[in-house]
């Protein structure tokens, strides 16, 4: 199982980082994702990750103190939405578009209502 959570943390990694570059793919989540399946698979993975700058500009603030800044939740929300609905209109099975819709809009709660705003200095 551990192989699989190091794959999948790297390629989630991966897309993390083209999303710096890519504007419609979300770097939070991604990296979010990478810390959380490295520290289930590889201590040092997981410690190499925390260490990069990377992590450090993208998603310290929010591990840490669990608070985010409005324009980036703003931009989470609007670029997992864009990501999601067209994943939707793509995929041909009904039950694979309600999922989808599921895990978007458990994203919107969760970034809404748990995780909190702070102005920007």
């Amino acid at each position: 199982m551990k192989i699989i959570y190091i794959c999948l943390g790297i390629l989630s990694l991966v897309l993390g980082m083209l999303g710096i570059i890519l504007p419609i793919l979300p770097t939070t989540p991604f990296l979010l994702l990478s810390a959380f399946l490295f520290s289930k698979s590889s201590s040092r993975l997981h410690e190499w990750l925390i260490q990069t700058t990377l992590y450090k500009k993208y998603i310290h603030e929010l591990v840490v103190s669990k608070q985010i800044t409005r324009e980036k939740r703003n931009r989470s929300l609007m670029s997992v939405s864009f990501i999601f609905m067209i994943s939707m209109i793509i995929t041909p099975i009904w039950i694979g578009k309600l999922c989808l819709l599921l895990v978007m809009c458990i994203h919107h709660y969760i970034m809404l209502t748990k995780v909190r705003v702070i102005d920007e200095e």
